[in-house]
Parts: C-alpha cells; structure tokens; sequence
C-alpha cells in the first residue's frame, strides 16, 4: 500500500478546517503531509474530527516568536512539493508568494474565506461564516435560518482543491514550474450551490417539488420517511400502494393546489394520517416494491452502522491513541494500480519535529 502520491511532500499550515481536509485526502493517497502547528497546537488539536481529518500525517512544531522559525520555514518549503495555507501570512510574517518565488517548483494552494477583492476578505475561513454568507444557513421554511453541522463550505473548497493540485502537478511535469492555486472558499460554494440559480426549461415540472407530496412524513413508530413522488410515474403507484387511486388525479393538479391554500392543508392532513398508520421501515419496503422513491430517515449512528458501508470501505476503524478505536470515513478515491491508505492515526503535537527538521 503506498498511494499514487507517495515521493511528494506536501506542507499544511493553517487551524481551519479547509486546508486539514485537504491534506487528509492527499495523505490517504500516499504524500507525506508535514503539518506545521504552534507549541499550542492547533484550536481542534484533541478534538475526533482533528483525529480524523489528520490521520497519516507528521508533526512539526514551530514557535512563531522564535527568530529562526522564518528560516526553517524557508527551508522546509524548499524540500516541498506543495503547500497549504488558509492566508497569504505564515507564521513569522512569512508570505506565501516570496516561498513560491524562491522555490518555482512549489505548488501552493491557499484557501481563505474570501477572494482579495471581496468586501469581507479580511474575515478568516472559519465554517460559520462562509456558510452564512452562501447561503447554507438559508431559511428552509421555519421562518429562521437553520443551522447545518456539516462544514460544507470548507470539505467542498477542499474537494475543489484535490483535482487542482493533481492538475498542477501533471502541469509541473510538463514544464518544470510549480504554480499557486486560489481557491476562496466563498468561489468555491458556487460550484457546489448552483443547482439553486438553475433555469428550468419550460415543461419541466417533474423537477418542481411537488406542494403536498414532496415532504416528510412521520409514521406509526414515531420515525419519519422522506417520499419524493411528486410525478405521475411516482405518484401514481404511491396512491396505488395506498388504496386510493382515484387520489391521483387531484394530486396530479398542481396548478389548483397551488391555487387553493385550504385544499393543500386538506391532503397534506390526510397524507399524514396515512403515513400514520405503519411503521417507516414497511413503509420503505412497499414503496420500493411499487417503485416509489421513499426512505425512512436514519439517524447518522444508523447509516454508519450498515453493512454496505463496512464493506465498500466507506467507514473504516483507526486506533487512536486519544479515543482508542475511533470510527471515521475511509478511503474515497480508490485506484487499481497505487491504491491509498490510512498509514496511521493523527500526530502528536511535534511528534516529528526532528526527524524533519534533521534532514533539511
């Protein structure tokens, strides 16, 4: 097991979640990513997402207020291949672009919040922020803004990020000189959020949510299924499997649904009292049986736990000294001939300051 990226270097300064994803999915391929942390280590360090999101990796421990950390931060870029950073100012003051000026093999990748130009660009990556202003947060109907655990900004900037690097490194072949690589996790959302601004053509009402049918629904056990058949293909089987097909056709009336406000409660009620009357998971059974598309709603513990996900490799276990055998995602990307993998668990603080520093 060695990974397509094994002989590549790769430096990861920044305490935001972005540039660790990043250098996780570039480890799990076989580079060695030396993260650079303060004494203190990083804000997450002691955390299960920190000993996920930096598996494989190796320790460096820098004190900022140390006249020589500039130097070794010279030298450690110019052993690299590529660096991560979440500002253009590394400790020391250091500046990104003066690296990749004095290294031109140097490929860095720098993912902040904001491009320069942009209004906030002073505001730092922090996940919060950049969903608020892309709207992940938007209101879903309560009336508020909903908050979402996920960090998609940050894991979608680092997904963004992979394919880059690899581009750039094939571009290095090529010509000998490394580039930098800007990607504003702000620029990067627009990629994963344009499914909102789409267009639809005219006619193409099979993909407008459907104002009764397309919602959740909670069963006789307390659990709930999410149904999606909103189309007469779906829709007509459902109130098939329901016993009522002669519901279909003002289910099928949009328009008047729409239209009328009182008649929309009226189903949505009824539908509810249907769905009461079994348990989730036999619901999810006779609607994959008349090919309706409906899941019952797992909890994260749920979805974890399947056996599908043990066996595709999905969710792996890793022995880390912290929290003991810690569950977490497994290899994604998996390639037939160089085949990645979780090396280790996450660092100790500095655990491999001198040997790093030792061969520089």
């Amino acid at each position: 097991m060695t990974g397509v990226l094994e002989g590549y270097r790769v430096l990861e300064f920044g305490d935001y979640i972005a540039p660790q994803v990043l250098g996780m999915l570039l480890a799990d391929q076989g580079a060695e990513v030396v993260k650079v942390e303060p004494p203190v280590g990083g804000r997450m360090r002691g955390t299960e997402p920190f000993a996920v999101w930096n598996r494989s990796k190796k320790s460096v421990m820098l004190d900022a207020s140390s006249d020589a950390t500039a130097g070794i931060i010279d030298e450690l870029s110019a052993s690299a291949d590529i660096l991560i950073a979440d500002s253009e100012t590394l400790p020391q003051g250091v500046v990104v672009t003066a690296l990749q000026t004095a290294n031109p093999r140097l490929i860095t990748v720098c993912l902040p919040a904001f491009a320069a130009d942009h209004p906030n660009a002073d505001l730092p990556p922090h996940e919060t922020i950049v969903a608020a202003a892309t709207g992940i947060y938007a209101d879903r109907g309560t009336g508020a803004p909903s908050f979402i655990a996920v960090p998609h900004a940050s894991i979608f900037g680092a997904l963004t990020a992979a394919p880059a690097v690899v581009a750039a490194l094939l571009h290095r072949e090529a010509t000998g000189r490394g580039q930098r690589i800007d990607i504003p996790l702000y620029n990067s959302m627009f990629g994963a959020m344009g499914s909102q601004v789409v267009v639809l053509p005219e006619g193409a009402d099979d993909a407008k949510p459907h104002p009764v049918v397309a919602r959740f629904y909670e069963c006789s056990d307390g659990r709930w299924v999410n149904i999606n058949a909103g189309y007469p293909r779906a829709l007509i089987p459902m109130v098939r499997a329901f016993c009522h097909p002669e519901w279909a056709e003002a289910l099928l009336d949009t328009e008047s649904l729409l239209a009328h406000p009182e008649d929309r409660r009226l189903w949505i009620d009824t539908l509810e009292e249907v769905w009461r009357a079994r348990p989730a998971l036999e619901w999810e059974r006779i609607m994959d049986e008349a090919g309706v598309p409906c899941t019952m709603c797992r909890t994260v513990e749920e979805w974890l736990d399947c056996d599908q996900a043990s066996a595709m490799g999905a969710v792996v276990v890793v022995d880390d000294p912290i929290f003991g055998p810690l569950r977490q995602v497994g290899i994604q990307v998996h390639l037939s001939e160089n085949e990645g993998g979780i090396r280790r668990h996450a660092p100790a603080l500095g655990e491999h300051t001198q040997e790093i520093l030792a061969h520089l």
